[in-house]
């Protein structure tokens, strides 16, 4: 990553930096996210080689779940901390939406 570029704004130089970035209420945190701060015009912003990096990490972020089977049915359970975020409890209702044999997206209804 480049350290020493030109304000995109002004055309001053900038300083890099790193920040942790919460996400989801801080449910997710990414830690040392780098940017640049302008020290002429003060402005802060990511190359877009910082955001392709953060872009790429956020796409990595998964849960994986087995799949069990509970009498004649298949079920998949939640993490605690998953269902309290959204707000899941028993008898809430989802819909199951395919989108290609590989991807099954959930929404809460």
């Amino acid at each position: 990553m480049e350290q020493k570029i030109k304000c995109v704004f002004c055309g001053g130089k900038t300083e890099l930096h790193f920040e942790n970035v919460e996400l989801l209420d801080g449910k997710m945190t990414l830690k040392n996210e780098p940017y640049y701060k302008c020290t002429s015009c003060k402005k802060e912003y990511v190359s877009s080689e910082q955001m392709r990096e953060t872009e790429q990490k956020l796409n990595s972020f998964y849960i994986k779940r087995p799949v069990i089977a509970t009498g004649r049915s298949l079920a998949i359970t939640l993490p605690p901390d998953i269902a309290e975020f959204y707000s899941i409890k028993k008898g809430t209702k989802i819909q199951l939406i395919p989108e290609s044999r590989t991807t099954l997206k959930i929404k809460l209804i």
